[in-house]
């Protein structure tokens, strides 16, 4: 029976070590992505709404990353001292996948904050073209004072 980190090198079992090493890889870089997507999504939310992207949002892209990896970090620790009982880094699979359902959840919010702008502004310009007496007042007002200032 093939167990993980410190029996395998314990054993000098290389294979089994490198494996594991592919294993956290993989998991880190799936945190790296989702954190990635986040930001593209927020700023392409933030560039179609006009906002304006300051340091401080970037900023809190990397204080996300710090944190996350360093939240990964400690479950690969964790999974290091259970290796002589389990034989998957379980711990950091849990933490990787509690992760990327978070980084999706906000992927998902920015999506649905754009969709409902949109809305909202289809619902104002329905509400607007449906008063086409007041259309008509704005209008002639505007066509009014055009003329004064001639």
């Amino acid at each position: 029976m093939n167990l993980l980190f410190i029996p395998s090198i314990v054993n000098e079992d290389w294979n089994r070590f490198y494996a594991l090493l592919t294993v956290w890889v993989v998991l880190y870089a799936c945190v790296f992505l989702s954190v990635v997507i986040d930001l593209f999504f927020g700023l392409r939310r933030a560039k179609r709404l006009e906002i304006t992207r300051t340091s401080a949002g970037y900023r809190r892209t990397i204080t996300k990353l710090t944190s996350y990896f360093g939240l990964m970090f400690m479950l690969s620790i964790a999974d290091m001292a259970a290796s002589v009982v389990f034989k998957m880094p379980y711990f950091t699979v849990i933490g990787t996948i509690g992760i990327v359902l978070v980084e999706a959840k906000s992927v998902f919010e920015n999506l649905k904050q754009e969709e409902k702008n949109i809305e909202e502004i289809q619902k104002a310009l329905i509400k607007f073209f449906e008063n086409k007496e007041e259309i008509k007042a704005l209008i002639s007002f505007i066509n009014a004072q055009k003329s004064v200032e001639l």
